[in-house]
């Protein structure tokens, strides 16, 4: 590859469209990573002709915060996207999104999350608590698939008052056949409506998944007074907000998304953080040193996060090396400024968080485990925006609060209750998915005397 200046933007010389889309099928994370690296972390990179890839927490953040008459994501991925979840939050534009966005805010603001601590503390117990049979019999341990069902778990009680114990391999088929067409390249250019075996394959899991929600639906529109979870919440909102025919459709879009959010980005998280910790364990001591100080009574509110300086810098340490939604695609809907780079119309724009969380210009050894990054000190100078795990602007994930909160939780109460020996020296392997997980961690919990 060589590159030459387009408009004062480096452009990439090399394989063909179908070659590209080859190699970013086989690892996209790394290879928009090795990109950046190739090209001298250079802020924004145009590739071929299929995207720009932009590398800069100050382009994204000014990209981000563009209105949708500006850019939209009516892109590929975005389209993609949208046919696994239909018109919910996630997908959605204009009026629609407005409306929706208006709605979810006071459900997964950080003082409707938190209504549910007790819940989420009480469902996350009763999860591990199954791991005292793996501690008595000395049994290794995935911690991967451990935390997607704690994930799923959890997103029953919290999200839909309602036990998915027995859903659990539908629901995590479902997410690995939606994500899994969500990230194959090559079909991109073929309609959704042409039977492809993916297209078959993926409105057969819909259904199914459609069939899991739609009880919960009916329960929530006939008992509207059943507030205790916050898919009551919301229907109650949704169905306040909008009396349209549509209405069940969007609901039962909506929950999709609130199923898949709840459950897929929480389990990545948690698993790349015990990965992480494989990798370097000596911050798991500091972990037991700081969570062994907890009361037997403490109460856990909003604000316990500030009770746990140790857990949060591991954790945002953890999510800037591998942030779990790996990057955020947009497409230009007229040409675009930003900031002397000039984007033409019709473009999409990768913003590879990956590559800003790693990009040296604004990260010290960025490839260094460094959870001191986020101390009180060091972070009180730093740009917000360098750090977005979440994204940034309007579109920013609404379900921070919620994913915040069960990845502190589930970290804080395993550590209290188990001792963690991560096997050494696994390799890491990332799934081929819109998120960074790895396929596996393996580990032995042994339960800590009381």
């Amino acid at each position: 590859m060589e590159s030459v200046l387009n408009n004062g933007i480096k452009s990439i010389k090399g394989p063909s469209i179908f070659g590209f889309i080859k190699r970013m099928n086989e690892h996209p994370v790394f290879h928009l990573y090795e990109i950046m690296k190739e090209y001298d972390n250079e802020d924004l990179i145009k590739c071929s002709s299929l995207f720009y890839l932009v590398n800069s927490p100050e382009l994204a953040r000014l990209i981000l915060n563009k209105d949708q008459k500006d850019f939209s994501q009516e892109d590929f991925v975005g389209k993609r996207t949208k046919t696994v979840f239909g018109k919910g939050l996630v997908t959605s534009q204009g009026e629609l999104w407005a409306s929706q966005r208006k709605i979810l805010t006071p459900v997964f603001n950080i003082h409707g999350v938190h209504t549910f601590i007790e819940d989420a503390v009480g469902e996350i117990d009763n999860v591990i608590a199954q791991w005292v049979k793996f501690s008595e019999k000395q049994k290794t341990i995935d911690l991967v698939d451990e935390m997607a069902n704690l994930a799923i778990m959890v997103a029953g009680k919290v999200l839909f008052n309602t036990n998915f114990k027995d859903d659990i391999p539908k629901i995590k088929k479902a997410v690995k056949n939606g994500t899994k067409y969500i990230v194959n390249g090559l079909p991109f250019f073929i309609p959704y409506w042409v039977p492809t075996a993916s297209h078959l394959k993926l409105r057969f899991i819909n259904r199914k998944i459609d069939n899991l929600l739609n009880p919960i639906i009916t329960d929530r529109l006939n008992y509207l007074n059943n507030r205790n979870d916050l898919s009551g919440a919301l229907i109650a909102m949704l169905k306040k907000n909008n009396s349209s025919k549509e209405k069940h459709r969007l609901v039962l879009d909506e929950m999709k998304t609130m199923l898949s959010g709840g459950y897929f980005p929480v389990a990545c998280c948690l698993s790349m953080f015990w990965h992480s910790l494989g990798e370097n364990p000596k911050f798991i001591n500091k972990l037991n040193e700081e969570i062994k100080k907890i009361p037997k009574d403490y109460k856990f509110t909003e604000h316990f996060y500030s009770d746990f300086p140790v857990t949060t810098s591991i954790i945002f340490e953890t999510m800037r090396k591998y942030p779990i939604a790996f990057s955020i695609w947009r497409k230009s809907k007229v040409e675009q400024n930003i900031d002397g780079y000039i984007i033409p119309k019709g473009k999409t724009v990768c913003i590879s968080i990956f590559n800003i969380h790693r990009n040296p210009k604004y990260w010290e050894n960025p490839n260094i485990l460094d959870p001191e990054r986020f101390n009180e000190k060091n972070s009180k100078d730093r740009p917000k925006h360098h750090f977005m795990p979440f994204g940034w602007g309007n579109r920013k994930c609404i379900g921070d609060n919620y994913g915040m909160m069960i990845v502190f939780l589930g970290v804080i109460r395993i550590i209290q209750k188990f001792n963690i020996e991560i096997v050494a020296n696994q390799k890491l392997i990332i799934k081929n998915a819109p998120l960074i997980s790895p396929k596996h961690v393996y580990a032995k919990v042994t339960l800590k005397e009381c």
